[in-house]
């Protein structure tokens, strides 16, 4: 089934579109977002970026609303510089920041390698491995799920595609031919100069045929390869069997023993930092295993993070809160008591929806004995209104997925929260990885397993 169509028409006034309005047999929505940006390119169709509406239900933080303005507010031809990317395997654009006194045309010329220049965000589209749906479905999904794996704001973006065929041309010329990222720039470049006669035209240019769309994300900052949660293989497959057979974490993870078997209770880095992974992986494999993940070992990250309890604000059991920060100084962590960690972060989220479900084929699920319970209710819950119009709607329209792709997720869905709502019910699966509780001065009440 044909994707929804990114269309021009969303330039126009509401009110001058017809509401039943359908390319390739299916109806465009123009209220799609909060609001249309449009990035101005000269003597040519404006691109546009959308601004989001959030997902009913979602925990979305308060920065996200910011950064999705941000996102939408980078133009190319006058606060940001564009480059093709050069490396690793995806043939994406990375946007980067202008330094002081510089123009977009300077740092484009030395390939945004420009001291002061930094990576501000990323484009990428519906080729090779990547597929826009994926990059949005993550990031909503994620705050569906509590805010779950930290997963950075996207927003929907479409590219002039003259301009993108320029930098994809620019792109194969500095590339090895030989290489990965040449091979797949090569196959993106067909399908761009290709326009209305291109076989995957739906999937990556507006209904005009003048632009590429795609997903634009925020490129996050300090973070570095969570290498304890990658154990080696040669193929997606063999990487995640060796994730679920030898990694120390999920190890822990699938043992049906009480949590303070697993982890002391004592405020130490190396309880706190145990707890946070334990809740990490199980978050990992209930997201990759709703979003038909193929292509996730290797590809997941961490930023250091401190976490403190905070005895001038009270939790509801009278304990003091647990908070985190990404930004302490060290008098700070210092004054409030506070531990430093790792806790992950999942960044490249482009190979999924339409992709082989890598966690459910060799069976990761199966490896949960702990959850946050929050991250089991709030699952529980999506489940209760997946097949609601509202919900169907907000995926087809807001992340231009198919209906084959929502029914796929939502497939998943039915599956997982059944498996784990089973497995709570039979005791063996433990509603415990709640760090609040667990690290409070109280006893942890056991959860019910109906949310």
């Amino acid at each position: 089934m044909r994707p929804v169509r990114f269309t021009q028409l969303l330039l126009l006034p509401l009110q001058l579109l017809a509401p039943a309005y359908a390319h390739a047999g299916l109806s465009v929505d123009p209220a799609r977002g909060e609001q249309t940006l449009q990035i101005p390119v000269p003597g040519r169709h404006a691109e546009i970026c959308v601004v989001p509406k959030h997902l009913a239900g979602g925990r979305y933080f308060d920065k996200d609303s910011e950064i999705e303005i941000r996102l939408c507010n980078i133009d190319e031809h006058k606060n940001s510089a564009v480059c093709p990317k050069l490396n690793s395997t995806n043939p994406g654009l990375d946007f980067y920041s202008l330094p002081q006194g510089g123009t977009p045309e300077q740092v484009e010329a030395a390939r945004c390698n420009t001291a002061g220049a930094h990576k501000i965000a990323k484009y990428k589209l519906s080729s090779s491995c990547s597929y826009t749906p994926s990059i949005l479905g993550y990031y909503h999904l994620s705050r569906m799920l509590g805010g779950i794996a930290d997963v950075p704001p996207a927003v929907l973006r479409t590219f002039d595609l003259q301009n993108h065929i320029a930098l994809g041309r620019a792109a194969l010329a500095e590339t090895a031919s030989n290489g990965l990222i040449h091979q797949t720039w090569a196959s993106l470049m067909a399908q761009l100069t290709a326009g209305a006669n291109g076989k995957r035209r739906d999937f990556l240019l507006t209904d005009d045929f003048t632009q590429s769309y795609g997903a634009l994300s925020e490129n996050p900052k300090h973070e570095s390869f969570y290498k304890e949660f990658f154990n080696g293989g040669a193929n997606n497959v063999a990487r995640a069997l060796n994730f679920r057979d030898r990694n120390p974490v999920v190890q822990m993870l699938a043992r049906n023993v009480d949590i303070n078997t697993l982890v002391g209770r004592s405020f130490t880095t190396e309880n706190v930092q145990k707890m946070v992974q334990l809740k990490d992986a199980a978050d990992l494999i209930v997201i990759d295993t709703l979003m038909n993940q193929q292509d996730r070992f290797g590809n997941i990250h961490y930023l250091t993070t401190y976490y403190y309890l905070d005895a001038a604000d009270l939790a509801g059991d009278g304990s003091a809160k647990l908070k985190s920060s990404k930004d302490l100084t060290p008098e700070e962590a210092a004054r409030l008591g506070a531990v430093q960690l790792k806790k992950m972060l999942l960044k490249d989220n482009d190979c999924g929806v339409a992709k082989e479900n890598i966690a459910n084929r060799v069976g990761l699920a199966d490896r949960i004995a702990h959850i946050d319970p929050e991250t089991y209710l709030l699952l529980q819950q999506f489940d209760a209104v997946a097949d609601s119009t509202e919900t169907k709607d907000f995926f087809v329209r807001e992340l231009v997925f198919t209906a084959d792709d929502y029914a796929n997720i939502r497939r998943n869905l039915k599956d997982l929260a059944t498996k784990l709502h089973q497995a709570c019910l039979k005791g063996v699966l433990k509603l415990d990885l709640d760090l609040q509780a667990h690290f409070s001065t109280q006893t942890v009440k056991v959860r019910s397993c109906e949310p």
